[in-house]
């Protein structure tokens, strides 16, 4: 079926954005501290704990949905998650980007292709699945 496919495009156009929004989560830790010492304090510490375990956490949680997908019985969570993680991200990112008040209508394009992929995501789990024993027509 044509389903792994989808959900696989569907993680790929929704990982920018989380990328984007772990970034912008990341660096605003970082701005908070106030003060360049501090702020490379910060990011050595990110870095150093994300090194071991926020790597091979997200690693581990992405290479799961992934999977998920391809597996007919996970596959609508796998397809919900991957519609949580665009929603949430773009969520973060125009939160962030709004409150900072350097929002321009410009930045918009870049959220489309996760709102694609959350769209394409949430598609397999509200799609009716088709009863193999009913004819076509009945």
């Amino acid at each position: 079926t044509v389903w792994p496919f989808l959900h696989l495009l569907s993680l790929i156009l929704v990982l920018p954005s989380v990328l984007l929004a772990s970034a912008f989560i990341i660096l605003g830790r970082a701005i908070a501290s106030r003060s360049l010492p501090g702020l490379l304090w910060q990011l050595l510490n990110d870095v150093l704990w994300m090194v071991p375990w926020g790597v091979l956490g997200a690693g581990t949680i992405i290479l799961l949905i992934a999977v998920g997908g391809f597996v007919v019985r996970t596959r609508r969570m796998a397809g919900i998650a991957v519609a949580v993680l665009g929603i949430g991200s773009i969520v973060i990112a125009l939160t962030l980007i709004i409150s900072h008040s350097n929002f321009t209508w410009d930045q918009l394009p870049f959220f489309i292709p996760a709102a694609i992929g959350s769209g394409i995501g949430l598609w397999p789990a509200f799609v009716k699945k088709r009863d193999p024993s009913v004819p076509d027509g009945a």
